[in-house]
């Protein structure tokens, strides 16, 4: 397998990626906002005013963050995405370049790839992934990944100890400090 692919990312294309990214997470996220709100409500009707008031500014925190600090957190880490990303898919490794950043990591380095119709989403960790557009993909190369994934999901296990990774700033690759 040797697919190469090239993006600029937007903001609604990391928006997506991180909804569906992190989708498990965000909606165990949703299922504690919405029993602080309403465990915060009970209380305020018991007469517990002060937990009462915890519990809903808790709850208003979380549904914050799920919305207005998830299209935070996107937008700082679109400055840092800024440019055109490169990204090379062989059958030893994954490599993305970008400005000012250069990664290659092993395939067997990653803790979980998951395919889905928009991304290839590839697991470090439970938290921290990247997630490959596939709209520059032509439909031989989604179908030729999608039977690599299938057989690297298959026939792999989880390291037991984390993935050592190599990433080499622009500037240390040229000499240039």
């Amino acid at each position: 397998m040797n697919i190469s692919t090239s993006y600029q990312v937007s903001f609604a294309d990391l928006l997506r990626a991180s909804q569906l990214g992190l989708r498990r997470r965000r909606r165990v996220l949703w299922i504690c906002a919405i029993a602080l709100v309403s465990d915060g409500v009970l209380l305020f009707a018991l007469g517990n005013h002060p937990l009462a008031a915890a519990a809903l500014l808790a709850g208003a925190f979380v549904l914050h963050q799920l919305t207005l600090g998830t299209r935070k957190g996107v937008r700082r880490a679109l400055a840092e995405a800024a440019g055109t990303t490169e990204v090379e898919l062989t059958d030893d490794a994954v490599t993305v370049r970008r400005p000012g950043l250069h990664t290659e990591i092993a395939w067997r380095h990653y803790r979980k790839v998951v395919e889905d119709p928009e991304f290839l989403f590839l697991y470090i960790n439970r938290l921290t992934f990247t997630a490959v557009p596939k709209r520059g993909m032509t439909s031989g190369q989604k179908r030729e990944l999608a039977a690599f994934v299938a057989a690297l999901n298959g026939t792999t296990v989880r390291p037991r100890r984390p993935a050592p990774i190599r990433v080499t700033a622009a500037a240390e690759r040229t000499g240039n400090r």
